[in-house]
């Protein structure tokens, strides 16, 4: 009995001690020709890690408390990846700044999992187009896309990512939970796309379409293949998050294909019975719903006044709830007719200007960003004619730069000659950001048409690129009668 002793009080030891620390986990990289002076972040599921980047190029995180495999954001002077990061991983990620995406590479303990996710968003996501047909870049070359079409193409498309995976996965050893959630982002990137597939076809559609236009219902059949009850289970850091609220965006033109939402009350519990069946009741459901209403407040009010009973009577008085409610109580603010939001901002030689101060013009107001790619390419393709049209009359362009440092704004402004005789550049620092919120910004760019009393013409402007769309639209707002 005596020998026994011992044993036992290591066992008992071992017991009050509770389960043992997990190992560190350290995850270090190398950047050649990266920017200097920025910080390394890493959003590692729902918390932020810093380090500095040394002015050799090296940082290096370690963690001690991590758990359970975890998908982690990396981000470094506006460059980011995804990677996953397990408990005991001694992960090295080493790529060639000037060229993000194609050189990354990691070695070490945890290289297998994220190589394949780099090589894989390279191939299928960031490489040039035409190096992997995908699926909307397709259908930009081919505006005029069948459903079926699409759908071919799309199919086609999933089915390559999922041989490369398949492919990658002999040669590598990836774990099943690795595997699945590699099969479950090309699948819900199979869906969004397809989903996507009608607001895009709708904008490059030359007719209006109309609150009752007819979508096949043998177009959805895809939805069943979907991992649609796992939404929720994937909502675990930021990328993934991301993924999750695309589908859920794009899932808006499941249950308005036409654009619109009705303005029968019964249209409301019709489409929550429809996505509940799909989607499932829960948070997934309430996301859906909500994007759902936000968006279609801003582009149809109406629509989105009458389905807010039904949001409401499913959430209450929860915080979307309340926050939707003030939406639509601005907009109302915002709709033909009301006076514009005022305000005053610095223009770039450092003057201030004032909204008031163009009383008596039509103002075409453009809210846009340096960072915005469909912003430059309005500002550069189609804007210059369009002010030029335009010049010697009684019209304004305004822009408002939302979020830009104040040297790249001026600097942009000069290397693009965006500068005009008839247009003003105002900027609103991204600590600020009152008047995109007064406006209700919600995408960019957004162009607004207020007339020369200083009241709303239009609060969905059409783009410079729109064309003669665009110049009936602002040659009516010069017509109008203060």
């Amino acid at each position: 009995m005596l020998s026994l002793l011992p044993i036992l009080s290591l066992s008992a030891a071992h017991l009050l001690a509770g389960p043992p620390a997990p190992p560190v986990t350290r995850f270090s990289g190398h950047l050649n020709h990266a920017p200097a002076g920025d910080t390394v972040r890493l959003f590692v599921g729902q918390r932020e890690a810093k380090a500095a980047l040394s002015p050799s190029g090296d940082f290096q995180f370690e963690f001690k408390d991590l758990q359970a495999t975890t998908p982690v954001h990396f981000t470094y002077a506006r460059q980011s990846t995804r990677l996953y990061l397990m408990p005991g991983d001694q992960l090295r990620l080493t790529l060639d700044f000037q060229d993000f995406d194609k050189t990354l590479v990691y070695s070490g303990r945890g290289a297998d999992v994220n190589n394949y996710l780099a090589q894989a968003q390279w191939k299928f996501e960031y490489s040039p187009p035409g190096n992997e047909p995908r699926p909307l870049d397709q259908l930009k070359a081919k505006p005029t896309m069948t459903p079926a079409e699409m759908r071919r193409n799309a199919d086609a498309f999933r089915q390559r990512r999922r041989a490369y995976l398949a492919e990658y996965a002999t040669a590598h050893p990836l774990s099943a939970a690795a595997r699945h959630d590699a099969e479950f982002a090309i699948d819900l990137a199979w869906g969004t796309q397809l989903l996507n597939y009608l607001a895009l076809s709708r904008a490059n559609s030359t007719a209006e379409a109309g609150p009752n236009q007819a979508v096949d219902p043998a177009y959805f059949s895809f939805l069943p293949q979907l991992p649609l009850r796992e939404l929720a289970q994937h909502m675990r850091g930021l990328d993934e998050n991301t993924t999750v609220a695309w589908f859920l965006n794009a899932y808006q033109d499941r249950l308005t294909p036409s654009g619109k939402l009705s303005t029968d009350p019964a249209e409301g519990p019709r489409l929550y019975k429809l996505a509940a069946q799909e989607l499932g009741e829960g948070k997934a459901l309430t996301m859906a719903m909500h994007m759902l209403m936000f968006w279609r407040i801003d582009a149809d009010l109406a629509g989105a006044q009458v389905f807010y009973r039904t949001f409401r009577q499913h959430n209450r008085d929860s915080t979307l709830a309340r926050n939707l409610r003030l939406a639509i109580a601005k907009k109302q603010k915002l709709s033909p007719g009301s006076p514009a939001p005022a305000f005053t901002l610095l223009d770039n030689t450092g003057k201030s200007v004032s909204l008031s101060d163009f009383k008596g013009k039509v103002v075409y107001l453009d809210f846009w960003g340096t960072w915005c790619g469909p912003c430059m390419k309005e500002m550069t393709e189609s804007a210059p004619a369009l002010k030029k049209q335009f010049e010697g009359r009684e019209v304004v362009f305004l822009y408002v730069s939302q979020g830009d440092p104040e040297d790249r704004w001026k600097q942009t402004l000069v290397d693009k000659q965006f500068t005009s005789p008839n247009s003003v550049h105002l900027r609103e620092p991204r600590e600020s950001q009152q008047v995109a919120t007064d406006y209700q910004v919600n995408q960019y760019p957004t162009y607004w048409l207020i007339g020369r009393d200083g009241r709303i013409v239009d609060a969905r402007a059409p783009r410079p690129s729109d064309g003669p769309k665009t110049v009936a639209a602002i040659e009516a707002a010069l017509q109008r009668q203060p």
